[in-house]
């Protein structure tokens, strides 16, 4: 044989030719499959726990094309074998009995009634998008016969599903058991599967207004076959038949939509995203919050979101981004992941740090009086204070004055290292940049990164009560999506997140610091219930802590018990603040909804004995006691708390058997005169601490006969006179110049505090004058010195 090619000619012998043919079919059949036989997008699903969809995007061409999956239901595979292929397990390929019957049936028929294709050969087709030619039939036929080589027939099987057409633009089997049965596909019933095997053939008949008589005719003889073939039992033959037909598409679920974008936003489009939710919580949960959000709505609160953690196997198990249904509420916006202002939600984690350097314990008194921090002066939520206050009552009760002094001891700069070792990672700023305000709702946090930390500390006390030591595992972002870790997937973010979380749990919390913590969060009072809510046996007991921003914009809730943490965020996700965005009233009510869903038990940490001593102390000012105390009580502390200070609250003086006047030894003529110490509080907190305390005693004045007393010094008040009456006057740019007042005490090293209508001014030290802006009115001005003396005036600012 001769080939001409230009000037050059090729002589190929008959037998030559032969083989030079069968090596090139040989090469073109080894190499005629793709690597990847379909590459058509995919939509991106998200599943629960148990495999139940969540949601689902549709890809990127407008299909619902879920991503292959890993196996068919033996029902499917079945039906599909009985309508399109009874010789699938003894072909290779290609069924020349198939394509027998196809010749006689087209033949009678007089047109195309049958391709006799296998399914091998429709997979063949549906991968090379091909139209149905003869020439198409053959390479076709070629493909299924590598094909054949290549996969198993249950993955054939599997590939066939998951591409085949369902009609209108629903691809693949799961798609199609969603869309149309709202079920997953292995949960189909027979007349179901029955009816989806005719639908890759006839996409067409779907339409739920046309062709009906003809899918139920199909659909019927898939039945009948599967029961000529004894696959199903003549019961469930006869009750097959008796299943309606398939309907309008469903909607598909959506259940965590927030949740599949972030997935999308890592890095997942496409995929098949198997998380940790349990998808019975995350519908009632979701539901309890829409409750809640309609009675928000009211007061133009239009957000919500919440997040639970079981503690146990560190699992997000709820993820609610949004409560809001509506565009025009930001309805997309993922408030778990958002940055928002903090509030109070933060003063556990410093609580935590002093309790673990011994510089507190929850029966230790702290003040709680008016102070100014270089020209920061913060004010408790109802603006009163206590003077003094019980460490944990002060954190029970959210008191920011306390908590601003407690920052100030500790350091915002270490404060800032701890809570970045935590995971607060919208924490950025130096401290500088936040100053002592950052416990109060300066620095922002997210819903993700509080309620991860809340879950670290329950994780310690669970897994230090378990094994009796520590793991850095204990402080890990808990897990949502099971192959992938969320959060900072990537970046170096996440890569120093992989490093962080080595850190040993002892630089964070303590199993003991933690459980006075959570001690102290006990006596949280719940929204619309009285402080002795404890006492009924059916509460459950819950470590929680609320927060408020700043303008009433964020409002927090956070519980903790050893079996969950449950995180709750409600305000406006514009920012907008309102009256009644509270963390009591607004986010706390939902939480423990919530855990009255959740709680299966009434359990509580067991306390870290390996971890706690126990002291004796002051009962009045829960300092370490000193002979000087009267009222002792033992109790378990930290036992870093035995480096604390003693009691220094007790003054010992000679008094009268009623005690209503002092003495001293060169009066002291009487024998009926006894020795007395007394709970004395430095004067300022004593000042506000006697109007919260009606027990408490100040110490009685020197009776009149003893003479030879080391003089009081008392001071004056120079200016405004008692009884004087003022009018405050303006710069020329109309702002008011204020006025001025003065004192004058003997002992410049001496202390004023200066107060208005009871409302705190100010404290001056060597030279006593200090600056007050006109409010018309009659006014009471109160000045005390630090040992105890006070004198007050009354004064009125006249109308300019």
């Amino acid at each position: 044989m001769r080939l001409n090619f230009g000037k050059y000619r090729l002589y190929f012998a008959p037998r030559k030719l032969t083989y030079f043919a069968l090596f090139a079919f040989l090469v073109y059949f080894l190499g005629c499959l793709p690597t990847v036989l379909f590459s058509s997008p995919n939509s991106t699903i998200l599943l629960s726990k148990d495999g139940r969809l969540m949601n689902a995007r549709i890809a990127s061409d407008g299909q619902w094309r879920f991503p292959e999956m890993d196996s068919t239901p033996i029902k499917f595979n079945e039906a599909i074998i009985a309508f399109e292929d009874h010789d699938f397990y003894a072909h290779t390929g290609v069924s020349f009995r198939a394509i027998g019957r196809a010749v006689i049936s087209n033949l009678e028929a007089k047109k195309v009634v049958s391709g006799g294709s296998t399914i091998t050969m429709q997979i063949a087709r549906m991968a090379r998008n091909s139209e149905r030619t003869f020439y198409n039939k053959f390479v076709e036929a070629i493909w299924a016969f590598r094909m054949e080589f290549r996969y198993s027939k249950k993955e054939l099987l599997t590939i066939y599903a998951s591409h085949a057409p369902f009609g209108g633009n629903v691809v693949g089997l799961e798609a199609a058991s969603w869309r149309y049965y709202g079920l997953p596909p292995h949960d189909l019933s027979w007349a179901q599967v029955s009816t989806l095997a005719v639908l890759p053939n006839a996409p067409g008949l779907v339409h739920p207004g046309k062709n009906r008589s003809i899918l139920l005719e199909k659909r019927n003889k898939v039945l009948t076959t599967l029961y000529a073939h004894k696959k199903i039992d003549a019961i469930t033959y006869e009750l097959s038949l008796e299943e309606p037909l398939i309907g309008a598409p469903k909607t598909l679920p959506s259940l965590a939509p927030h949740l599949l974008s972030n997935a999308i936003a890592n890095g997942r489009k496409g995929q098949r995203i198997t998380t940790t939710l349990d998808d019975s919580k995350q519908e009632k949960l979701t539901q309890l919050l829409r409750r809640h959000q309609r009675n928000l709505n009211q007061n133009y609160i239009h957000n919500a979101a919440m997040l639970v953690i079981d503690v146990k196997t560190n699992q997000v198990v709820s993820y609610i981004g949004n409560s809001a249904i509506e565009n025009s509420h930001q309805k997309y916006v993922d408030i778990v992941r958002a940055p928002r202002s903090s509030g109070s939600i933060l003063k556990p984690f410093l609580f935590a740090a002093l309790t673990q350097e011994g510089m507190i314990h929850n029966n230790q008194l702290i003040p709680d009086v008016p102070m100014n921090f270089d020209h920061f002066s913060p004010k408790n939520y109802d603006e009163r204070n206590e003077g003094a206050v019980k460490a944990g009552d002060a954190l029970a009760k959210s008191l920011n004055v306390p908590a601003v002094y407690l920052l100030q001891q500790y350091g915002i700069d270490k404060f800032l290292h701890k809570l970045r070792s935590i995971g607060q990672t919208h924490v950025s700023k130096s401290a500088q940049h936040y100053g002592l305000s950052l416990i109060l709702g300066g620095a922002e946090s997210s819903l993700w990164d509080v309620a991860n930390a809340y879950s670290g500390m329950a994780k310690t006390l669970n897994f230090y009560n378990k094994e009796n030591k520590y793991n850095s595992n204990t402080w890990k972002d808990a897990e949502v999506f099971r192959s992938q870790k969320m959060g900072h997937e990537n970046g170096s973010q996440g890569e120093n997140e992989s490093r962080a979380v080595k850190t040993r749990t002892t630089s964070k919390f303590d199993a003991a610091s933690i459980y006075e913590t959570f001690q102290a969060l006990l006596s949280v009072n719940r929204p619309h219930m009285e402080a002795s809510w404890e006492q009924y046996s059916s509460s459950s007991k819950i470590a929680w802590k609320t927060g408020t921003s700043y303008g009433n914009r964020d409002a927090w809730a956070i519980g903790c018990t050893p079996d969950y943490v449950v995180a709750v965020w409600v305000g406006n996700a514009t920012g907008e603040g309102r009256p009644g965005i509270i963390g009591t009233t607004a986010a706390g009510p939902i939480m423990f909804d919530a855990f009255s869903y959740l709680t299966t038990q009434r359990s509580w940490f067991i306390p870290p004995y390996d971890e706690l001593v126990k002291m004796s102390i002051c009962k009045e000012s829960g300092h370490r006691n000193t002979v000087n105390c009267t009222k002792i009580d033992t109790i378990q502390v930290h036992q870093m708390a035995l480096r604390g200070p003693s009691c220094n609250f007790h003054e010992v003086f000679l008094t009268d058997s009623k005690e209503q006047f002092r003495y001293h030894q060169g009066c002291a003529q009487d024998s009926k005169l006894k020795t007395v110490s007394r709970f004395v509080l430095p004067p300022l907190q004593a000042y506000f601490y006697k109007n919260a305390h009606s027990n408490y005693k100040v110490i009685p004045s020197f009776h009149p006969e003893c003479e030879g007393i080391a003089e009081e010094k008392t001071f004056t008040i120079i200016y405004p006179e008692h009884n004087s009456k003022m009018i405050g006057t303006l710069d020329l740019d109309g702002i008011s110049k204020g006025i001025i007042f003065e004192a004058s005490h003997p002992d410049n090293s001496v202390t004023l505090f200066w107060h208005i209508d009871n409302q705190y001014l100010g404290e001056t030290k060597g030279h006593h004058s200090i600056k007050y802006l006109p409010v018309e009115g009659q006014h009471l001005l109160t000045v005390m010195d630090e040992l105890g003396n006070q004198k007050k005036i009354l004064f009125t600012i006249l109308e300019d």
